[in-house]
């Protein structure tokens, strides 16, 4: 089996990857979160794993949209990670100095107040990933990336200092997406998407079965349609699993209200 990850080697996403993969399964790095999970609908890899959304930043867009517009993928599982930010540096150099800051826009947003207060004057160069990053600022001076501590001996760099995130409780959701989901037994979440008739009411029509139902959400965000202002579509992930008969029930009673329903997988941590 070959499991496809955000790259190169050292992100925090080759981290989970090789969480879930233990060495069992050959892993395969891609440049974007997009390019990874069009592996898996074009077949170059069985499945692969994603971040999905973040503890201080929220939803990852790319990974939600890119899915959204593949009717064929499936979550099967979720990892959560917590992440721990360094400054890293080709040689030892003073905050004050610095004319560039490297790394993934996420990651830069996490680290918002502390490149505020310590590098306002530096120069933001987004990347694909921290890894990348990394990689780019080898052998610049006076240049920074901001990525796991990892990369530091991937790399061969200096560490200036360690856990600059904004918040020193910061967790990121990856995701295990393939083409068909492995059967499993009972899962403890789903997650789903769906669209409503631009209704008075519709949407609370909707989430009001969740709670005559008695199952609880855990997560509920709208994007939008991607067809006019004002249209959205909703993410919703709840407890439970697709294949319980109460669950059952209580799909085919929101398939009714809804103008548009996927279920995008039951799934457990792993």
């Amino acid at each position: 089996m070959i499991i496809g990850y955000l790259g190169p080697v050292g992100t925090y996403c080759y981290e989970a990857c090789n969480t879930y993969s233990s060495g069992k399964y050959e892993i395969k790095p891609y440049k974007t979160i997009r390019e990874t999970i069009m592996a898996v609908v074009s077949g170059q890899v069985d499945k692969c794993i994603v971040p999905i959304e973040n503890s201080i930043e929220g939803s990852v867009n790319q990974t939600i949209d890119t899915i959204l517009e593949n009717d064929e993928l499936t979550i099967e599982g979720e990892l959560v990670l917590p992440i721990n930010h360094y400054l890293l540096s080709t040689e030892m150099v003073e905050l004050k100095d610095i004319k560039e800051v490297y790394s993934h826009p996420q990651a830069l947003a996490q680290c918002r107040k502390f490149i505020l207060s310590n590098m306002p004057d530096a120069e933001i160069i987004e990347t694909a990933s921290t890894a990348l990053a990394a990689k780019e600022m080898h052998g610049l001076t006076n240049s920074v990336a901001i990525a796991n501590k990892a990369c530091a001996e991937v790399y061969n760099l200096k560490i200036l200092k360690e856990n600059i995130q904004d918040e020193h409780t910061n967790q990121t959701r990856f995701i295990l997406v393939s083409l068909k989901g492995d059967k499993k037994t009972q899962c403890a979440k789903t997650s789903m998407i769906f669209s409503t008739l631009n209704n008075p009411g519709s949407l609370y029509r909707v989430l009001g079965l969740f709670n005559l139902f008695e199952i609880n959400l855990t997560k509920i965000e709208s994007r939008p349609a991607k067809t006019k202002i004002g249209e959205y579509i909703f993410l919703v992930d709840f407890e439970g699993d697709k294949e319980e008969e109460h669950i059952k029930i209580l799909l085919n009673h929101i398939k009714k209200a809804c103008s548009y329903l996927r279920i995008l997988g039951s799934y457990d941590m792993i």
